[in-house]
């Protein structure tokens, strides 16, 4: 059995906290275990879930197998130096911009990773990038959704960017849903249409691996079309270069935090 700790339960940790008693409860071979930190949300988390809070930091690195290292970027570092770590477990920081060098020189002997797990950790429907490749790693995140093994930190600064692409997603989901609200759907249909939309999509891409993402619009757009006549617009406007611009500056700012830390 793994024991999994969670150092530091924010939003993320508890978001992981919940995805996990949803794998506990389908079969996963884990057990989870608190830190004191943030005590309130702990301990409803303990509450809920049958969970043991560790007495502190040092106990809870000491009982566990697997650690999320989930306290603020800035603070991650400095809250995992001294503990006592051991060869064999494994340290897994859940934030942006701390290099690997970074999290090994806190945590050795035990083995550091880096990962990028997002908010559906909690529905167990995270795409959860991480590095190294790491056989535990890749059972615990696939338990929360899906696991994809990257190496290196230069990998991983492109792949953690996903995380920030997620939450620009939930904007664009909004300004669709809005819209057709607008033009007299009602609110729980434009909610699922546009969702189920973008599910439809990402199916389609998933299973078409040997396609560019896009390639589907040769098949299904006509000339004169709806599909279109909207793409005119988006492509006159340029719509799409700013989304790369977006994920550019994600991928800046990731670095300016490793540079702070």
């Amino acid at each position: 059995m793994t024991t999994i700790g969670i150092l530091g339960v924010g939003y993320l940790g508890e978001c992981l906290a919940e995805g996990l008693a949803g794998a506990i409860g389908e079969g996963s071979d884990f057990t989870v275990l608190l830190s004191p930190r943030s005590a309130a949300r702990a301990a409803r988390l303990a509450e809920k879930h049958g969970y043991e809070i560790a007495r502190d930091n040092a106990d809870l690195v000491t009982r566990s197998d697997f650690v999320f290292l989930a306290t603020k970027p800035e603070q991650i570092v400095d809250t995992a130096t001294g503990l006592p770590w051991r060869a064999g477990q494994r340290a897994v920081s859940i934030a942006a911009g701390i290099t690997l060098p970074a999290i090994r020189a806190a945590v050795a002997p035990a083995t550091a990773l880096r990962s990028m797990p997002i908010a559906a950790s909690r529905i167990r429907q995270s795409p959860t990038a991480y590095c190294p490749p790491d056989e535990m790693a890749e059972a615990v995140f696939a338990a929360l959704g899906s696991a994809h093994a990257v190496d290196g930190d230069e990998q991983f600064e492109t792949a953690s960017i996903f995380g920030a692409y997620y939450g620009h997603l939930h904007v664009l989901y909004d300004t669709v849903a809005g819209w057709a609200q607008d033009n007299g759907l009602p609110a729980e249909t434009a909610r699922a249409l546009t969702a189920r939309m973008a599910q439809a999509a990402a199916a389609s891409i998933l299973t078409q691996t040997d396609r560019r993402p896009r390639a589907p619009l040769d098949d299904l757009m006509t000339e004169g079309g709806i599909t279109k006549a909207g793409l005119n617009i988006l492509d006159t406007a340029d719509a799409f270069t700013p989304w790369s611009d977006a994920l550019s500056e994600s991928r800046k700012r990731s670095g300016e935090i490793a540079g702070e830390g």
